[in-house]
């Protein structure tokens, strides 16, 4: 049985999931500038002074949405890489990894696209750490993966970023192939790149 403190615990959680994926979707449509907490309270039912609770301002709530998707992304490829014996699987997961939060967050994945900008200061400093730190973990995988290759490393490395990042403007789950399809469609365009002509 819990507790009335992890009941409580629970119930927090909860709420503040649901004004980020609420916050993530204003924040989508209407861009940083454009969207307001109101409309976000509007939309997710749970009011204006409830937001304010969680967050003082809306910079604090797009840090928020940033760090949970930043954190997500490197907690969970850290975990997958767990079970990788080789450079090529760590590959494919990093792909699959990246696509699967894309799938299951498409409005909060857009925003850490597009708004990375839009925050100063202490939260732009801290959002830039966790995304060097992701760069970093995928950087390595494409040094061991290109090791014999005569490739720039972060020239490939930001290729890859930018084929994965700009997915959400094309990918529709309902109508294109099951992202395993897609993963292993992006990891063959990069190996075979990886192993094409050496006179191109």
């Amino acid at each position: 049985m819990r507790t009335p403190v992890i009941k409580r615990q629970a119930r927090y959680e909860k709420r503040l999931s649901s004004i980020l994926r609420t916050a993530s979707k204003v924040i989508a449509r209407e861009g940083f500038d454009g969207a307001s907490i109101r409309a976000m309270a509007d939309q997710s039912r749970i009011g204006l002074s409830a937001i304010y609770y969680y967050f003082k301002n809306k910079d604090e709530l797009l840090y928020a949405i940033q760090n949970h998707a930043f954190s997500t992304l490197v907690n969970s490829l850290r975990e997958r890489f767990k079970v990788c014996a080789t450079p090529e699987e760590k590959l494919k997961a990093i792909i699959e990894n990246h696509f699967k939060f894309f799938v299951e967050n498409r409005d909060e994945f857009k925003v850490c696209v597009h708004e990375i900008d839009s925050l100063s200061g202490k939260y732009y400093k801290s959002i830039l750490e966790i995304r060097q730190e992701y760069f970093r973990l995928v950087r390595q995988v494409v040094s061991e993966v290109l090791h014999h290759a005569h490739y720039e490393i972060d020239m490939a490395t930001f290729f890859l970023f930018g084929s994965l990042n700009w997915v959400y403007m094309w990918y529709d789950p309902a109508k294109n192939a099951d992202i395993q399809k897609v993963t292993t469609l992006f990891l063959r365009v990069f190996l075979n790149g990886k192993n094409g002509s050496k006179g191109l």
